[in-house]
C-alpha cells in the first residue's frame, strides 16, 4: 500500500512516552515521537508526533505533523499537518498547514491556518505598491 506524503507511521518510532510512563517538563527533539502515557509541559519536535488513545499532552506542542488518538489540552503548531483521530480530543488553538478531524473527533477552540501561497501573493502585492 502506498502511503501520501504527510501519512504518519505507527511503527519506527524515536521516542516512545509509554503507556505507563509520566513526563513532566521541557521536551525537545528530532524524528518521529509517540506519546502513550501522559506529558505536563512543552514539546518541540523537528518531526512528527503520535498520541495514542491513551495519551496525554497537557501542554503545547510543536512539531512538523501531529496525529491526536487521545488528549490534547494545550496549543498546538504543526507546519504542515493537524490529524484529530475519531478517538482524538483537543482542547486549545491551533495554528497547522492543515487540518483534518475524523467523526466524532473533537475540537475546541480557534484554528489558524498558515497558508504560504497566500502569503507569497501578499509579498508580492506590497512590492508592486511600493514601486
Amino acid at each position: 500500500m502506498l502511503k501520501k506524503k504527510n501519512d504518519i507511521s505507527a511503527q519506527n518510532f524515536d521516542t516512545l512516552i509509554g503507556k505507563n510512563a509520566t513526563f513532566q517538563g521541557t521536551f525537545k527533539s528530532t524524528g518521529l515521537l509517540r506519546i502513550d502515557g501522559k506529558f505536563e509541559g512543552d514539546i518541540d519536535v523537528n518531526g512528527d508526533i503520535i498520541i495514542g488513545q491513551d495519551g496525554i499532552i497537557i501542554g503545547n506542542a510543536k512539531a512538523v505533523n501531529i496525529e491526536i488518538s487521545g488528549t490534547v489540552e494545550g496549543n498546538v503548531f504543526c507546519s504542515e499537518r493537524l490529524k484529530i483521530c475519531s478517538t482524538g480530543k483537543l482542547i486549545g488553538d491551533i495554528e497547522v498547514g492543515s487540518f483534518v478531524v475524523e467523526e466524532k473527533g473533537l475540537f475546541d477552540g480557534k484554528c489558524k491556518m498558515k497558508n504560504e501561497v497566500l502569503k507569497l501573493k501578499t509579498e508580492d502585492s506590497k512590492k508592486i505598491k511600493a514601486i
